[in-house]
Formats: structure tokens, sequence, C-alpha cells
């Protein structure tokens, strides 16, 4: 890759000379006019030597144009798919099921409670319990009933999403059951019904399949080191705000390295390992689940009357 001069800000391309005007015109782009621009940002380069940096990262990251970006392109993905995954195939017949058929086919299910006898170890170890309204044991007695009703005001609730996923179920339980396995597939199912956008926790899937699948997307990794934000994360202590505002000057000092290429966290990944990870995230059924959520996200906000980047920062923001 050729080395550019830095920039101080971007490059006035296609009649767009700032960040604010592209994201003011995202949709007066066709989809190829955002992708390449998208990459062409994102691979403008300065440096000397064998170190290039590549300043645009951190301004492109969970930005609307990112997320516009990110939908039009994993779109153009699952069209060019010759084959579809039995994973896919299986999650797209589902969709049309009943919920206890989910529940007595879905592998993670059908190995989550096979022979609960409600006796509430779960709930009393529970972390997540000491907190909000929720028990395990009477998600469990719900399963066991296999009433369809029951299971989608349970899909609605906000009580699927206080789990922490944290596995302390599963470890008490005396029957080798796994609660946390059994919400984890609830989860699954309610997205794929929609009906997560019936409780405030299950509409912050929306951001959440932009924070955690943007970062997988376009940096392979969950959590992007320039996420955890000092106004956000107060428990963190006064001392990771003096980290933050000179976070690359620190991880350069520890050998990592910033929207730079190389071997450790923060780095810029190789475009051909962003390819083969992405096709993880294809068949996988990662992208469906994703395509999904963004459906249901784009449906509620009509419906509010808000535009797409609005209803973005409501459900980042409520509850």
């Amino acid at each position: 890759m050729k080395h550019q001069s830095p920039s101080s800000g971007i490059k006035k391309t296609s009649g767009i000379s700032s960040w604010n005007e592209i994201n003011r015109n995202l949709n007066q782009l066709s989809d190829e006019e955002i992708i390449n621009l998208y990459y062409q940002l994102r691979d403008e380069c300065s440096g000397t030597g064998k170190i290039s940096h590549f300043p645009n990262i951190k301004y492109l990251y969970a930005t609307p144009f990112e997320r516009e970006k990110d939908r039009r392109e994993q779109q153009q993905w699952q069209k060019k798919q010759k084959v579809i995954s039995e994973v896919i195939d299986w999650y797209r017949k589902a969709k049309n099921k009943s919920c206890v058929w989910w529940l007595e086919n879905h592998v993670i299910a059908k190995h989550s409670a096979s022979s609960c006898m409600n006796c509430g170890a779960c709930t009393a170890l529970c972390p997540a319990a000491e907190f909000y309204d929720f028990s395990p044991r009477e998600i469990m007695t719900i399963i066991q009933e296999k009433n369809e009703d029951s299971i989608i005001g349970l899909l609605k609730s906000e009580t699927i999403w206080y789990c922490h996923q944290c596995g302390s179920c599963k470890t008490k339980c005396p029957r080798q059951n796994s609660p946390f396995g059994m919400i984890s597939s609830l989860r699954q199912l309610s997205q794929i019904k929609g009906y997560h956008i019936e409780s405030v926790r299950g509409r912050q899937q929306y951001f959440g399949r932009h924070l955690w699948g943007g970062n997988l997307w376009n940096r392979a990794c969950t959590l992007y080191f320039r996420n955890a934000i000092p106004d956000t994360h107060q428990d963190f202590g006064p001392r990771f705000e003096t980290y933050f505002n000179r976070q690359d000057e620190f991880m350069k000092q520890v050998g990592a390295h910033p929207d730079m290429e190389g071997p450790f966290s923060g780095r810029k990944v190789h475009p051909e390992t962003l390819k083969e990870l992405r096709k993880l995230w294809i068949a996988g059924g990662a992208v469906f689940f994703w395509s999904l959520i963004e459906e249901a996200a784009r449906r509620q906000a009509k419906e509010m009357n808000l535009s797409i980047d609005e209803y973005h920062n409501k459900v980042k923001t409520e509850g």
C-alpha cells in the first residue's frame, strides 16, 4: 500500500468534504459509493518506513456512516452466497414454527433442560436475581409447561435479557441443567420471531448489533479499545479517564498498535484476514440474526415516526 500524506479530517471525495456531510447524505449514495468511500477513508494511511498509521479508523467506528455501510455490505454478502449453510436454512424454517417446536428441536435448548426438578438452586446463587426481579427457576418452569402463549409472553418481556450469562446456574444444578443456556436459546428465538422489540432491553439488541457486530465485521474484535468511554464507565475510576485521554500514547508504550498494522490490540486487521472471518459470520448465522434485528428495528422506527439513527440513539439510552 502506498503511503499518503497525513490528513486533517478527510479528503474531499464524491463531493463530500466532512464527516457530518457524509452522515447527512447517506441516502443519496448508492451501495457501491458508500462502500467504496468507507474503505477509501479507512485505508488512507500515514507514516514513515515500515510503520503505517490509519488515522480515519477512530473517526469511522460506530458512526451512522459505518452502520449504513455495514447494512448494505452485509446484504451484498448474503446475496452472493452460492450455497446457504444448513444453520441458516434451519433458522429460516424455525421462523415459521411454534415456540414449543423450537424448544424441542433447537440444539442448545434440548441440552439445557432435560431433568429440571425446580429446586431453585439456580435462582439462589444467580447474581442477576440479586438485583432484578429475575428467577431462572421460574423460566425453567414455563419452559417445561410448554404453553405457547406463556412462552411468547416470556419472549416479549424484559426477563430473558437480565441474565448475565455467567454460567453459575449450570455449575450449581444437581441435575446438570443449564438455565443460562436455555435463556441464550430463548434470546435467539425472540429475535427470530421479532418479539425482542417489545421490551426495552430487547430493543437494545439493535444497538448491540451495531456495537459488537460492527466491531466483529470491521475490526475482528467484540470491543474496539475506544469503546469504553469514561462517562459511561465511571466505575473504572479517575485513572481510567487519564488513560483514555492518552490511550494512543500509553498503548504504544506497552507494544500495542492503536489503529496501526501489528499483532496486538487496536491493530488494523489485514483485509484478507477480515474477509475469512466474515465468511464465518455469514455461514454461522450471525449476519442472518443481524439482518433480523435490523429489519425489526427499521419497522419499529417507522411506527414511532423516527429515523433509524434517532431510533439507534433511543435504544442506546433508554432503560
